[in-house]
């Protein structure tokens, strides 16, 4: 008798501690629950996803009857967000005289800038031509050189070291550096120098317990000379998986349509470009 009330209490006890511990097992599975939930829930309403393109142009002299084609990102066969912009008449910063349209060739679609004279610029104080395009996203800043837009979507990536300073700054960042096509020509002295810088960035941003972000920027720069004009190959470097990403654990991010490609708007009629000479597109 004694021996079954002993085993009647044990057997309460082990009762009583599964209970309490399905009880806090229930517990911590429905504040994971509830806490993914409003993490995923706060990130989509928060987020704002943009792409920004930018050009840089400096030259040391006055140069006159200018034509550049510069490569403009894009991925696959659709309108970018940022060919989109531009082809509606969004890039901002053309000074007065120049003119743009869109020029196609046999890979990709690149934006002409003509001007019939072009003053020397300050020491800093380069042209600066701009488009920004917010979009749905996310934008993929992670695999950009192979899912999202980038200044020349055929390159052939190398990767290289990114350094201290972005490896301890953003430990899931690559770096790749590419060769890429940019067209220059225009009239004056030999000793004439004019150089091109043209980036773009991809940022995603959000407020979930503060404020945080994760990036890509893709950059391309080329140098030309009174005596060395025409097609050139750039230099460029990609750098993808810059800022936060602790974030994808709670939202899903492989689950989230990525941002990228759009054909809301109708663009300007693309124009073929000449496809000769050292450098240009194949």
């Amino acid at each position: 008798m004694t021996r079954n009330l002993t085993v009647g209490v044990r057997m309460e006890r082990t009762l009583s501690i599964v209970l309490a511990i399905l009880a806090v097992v229930t517990v911590v599975f429905v504040a994971a629950v509830s806490l993914t939930l409003f993490m995923g829930m706060t990130y989509r309403a928060t987020l704002s996803s943009t792409y920004e393109y930018r050009v840089s142009i400096t030259n040391d002299v006055p140069l006159g009857n200018v034509t550049l084609f510069l490569p403009i990102p894009e991925k696959g066969p659709g309108i970018s967000a940022i060919l989109e912009e531009i082809g509606a008449g969004g890039l901002q910063g053309l000074p007065q005289g120049w003119t743009t349209s869109l020029i196609g060739t046999r890979k990709f679609t690149m934006l002409e800038v003509t001007a019939p004279a072009i003053a020397p610029t300050g020491a800093g104080k380069p042209y600066l031509l701009s488009a920004n395009a917010t979009v749905p996203g996310p934008i993929d800043t992670k695999n950009a050189g192979t899912d999202d837009l980038v200044l020349e979507p055929t390159a052939e990536m190398t990767p290289v070291p990114c350094g201290d300073t972005v490896s301890q700054a953003s430990p899931e960042a690559s770096c790749m550096v590419y060769e890429g096509p940019v067209y220059a020509a225009f009239t004056g002295p030999s000793e004439a120098h004019l150089r091109i810088f043209i980036f773009v960035d991809g940022t995603n941003s959000w407020d979930v317990f503060g404020p945080s972000s994760n990036e890509y920027q893709d950059g391309l720069q080329a140098g030309f000379s009174g005596g060395a004009q025409g097609w050139k190959t750039g230099e460029g470097i990609l750098v993808t998986g810059i800022g936060d990403y602790g974030i994808d654990f709670w939202v899903g991010w492989a689950t989230m349509p990525a941002a990228g490609s759009s054909q809301s708007r109708p663009v300007h009629p693309v124009r073929q470009a000449p496809a000769h000479g050292r450098g240009a597109p194949a």
